[in-house]
């Protein structure tokens, strides 16, 4: 017999801590946002008053934010009974590395943005539930486009050149080794793939395309204060424009196929973009070979990322595929498929969240 008060306790008390778990995630966007973690990182140590006047903030709000994330475990006090004012709160060492370095395969505080952003689009996702209509990329803002870009951030910039790409010889070789060697990155956002792989590869030029015009500017910055803006170029295009075929040696999609109206017609084109004997490698959630319920907790963060953002980003119009960020591989296999690729082969490439596909011209 089902223990229906056993449910529902239990469900009310996860949805709590969820809850909880929420409002605390709004306030960490706070302190990211403001600067107040490196304002404290830099001082050692802050007082209300002095994180106010070091972050530019209220004095007020300063307090009660450094108080609540005290409560929180977050920050540390160094003297609970001291007057409020006169408290010293500090981020305790291991609190620094996942606030503050973005290239840090811990780094958190994109995760947090990324839901931020969701939260600002729930009217218009309400209102696309009811009438089947997209909610426009726009709609989450700059802060889902920084947040996208800064989650991938780490591994690309740590491991994509240094270690990945490497274990796949003869592509690595390709790359070192062939006199103009070129690489695209489509739905390149922010551009950290284009930017890692110019790093890595200082014999390549690489080009970004995305059709979101902030992401290019945000992705020009970076190549620029990379030092790769001379052999990194980043432009407004569609991958299909007629100009871009038979160029590459190379092409890179990182997280990106499943939010696609189109994946097919995007992976057709991205074949037509390479030369032949060209690579194509996709990067794209580790999902479960099936649905299963209760899931895990990573296939529940994809379905709801699904739910909140990529389905609803994708259905342009009634002839969208519609995947939703829980792409199976069987789904991506059929897609490559039927945009002409011979074959899909899985790399073995170890990533909590992500699989990295390989197709070839």
């Amino acid at each position: 017999m089902v223990d229906s008060e056993g449910q529902r306790d239990e469900l009310v008390g996860r949805l709590f801590s969820a809850g909880l778990g929420m409002a605390e995630v709004l306030t960490v966007y706070l302190g990211d946002t403001l600067g107040l973690y490196r304002a404290i990182e830099r001082a050692g140590s802050v007082t209300a008053p002095e994180l106010a006047k070091e972050a530019g903030i209220f004095e007020r709000y300063a307090r009660e934010w450094l108080e609540q994330q005290a409560a929180a475990g977050i920050l540390a006090v160094d003297d609970v009974s001291a007057r409020p004012d006169a408290r010293r709160y500090l981020l305790p060492p291991g609190h620094i590395e996942p606030l503050l370095d973005l290239e840090s395969p811990y780094s958190i505080a994109p995760f947090c943005k990324s839901f931020v952003a969701l939260s600002g689009a729930m009217p218009d996702l309400v209102a696309a539930f009811r009438s089947g209509s997209m909610v426009a990329w726009s709609a989450y803002g700059r802060d889902m486009i920084e947040a996208q870009g800064d989650f991938n951030r780490p591994w690309l910039v740590g491991s994509l050149g240094a270690e990945y790409l490497p274990s796949i010889p003869d592509l690595h070789e390709r790359l070192v080794s062939e006199p103009g060697a070129r690489a695209a990155d489509v739905a390149c956002g922010v551009g950290w793939a284009a930017i890692s792989l110019a790093r890595a590869y200082p014999n390549i030029t690489v080009d970004g395309f995305d059709l979101d015009e902030s992401s290019i500017e945000i992705a020009a910055r970076n190549a620029k204060e990379a030092g790769v803006a001379d052999r990194v170029h980043f432009e407004v295009k569609d991958a299909a424009d007629a100009s871009l075929q038979n160029r590459y040696d190379l092409a890179m999609v990182v997280e990106a196929i499943h939010d696609l109206s189109q994946p097919v017609a995007v992976l057709r084109a991205i074949r037509e973009m390479l030369k032949p004997g060209g690579t194509l490698i996709v990067a794209d959630e580790r999902t479960e070979d099936s649905f299963t319920a209760p899931a895990s907790e990573t296939e529940r963060l994809f379905y709801a990322y699904s739910v909140l953002c990529c389905l609803p980003s994708a259905m342009d119009d009634h002839t969208s595929a519609a995947t939703g960020t829980v792409m199976r591989m069987s789904t991506f296999e059929a897609y490559a498929k039927r945009a002409g690729f011979d074959g899909v082969s899985v790399l073995p490439i170890e990533h909590d969240f992500l699989r990295f596909y390989r197709l070839d011209r």
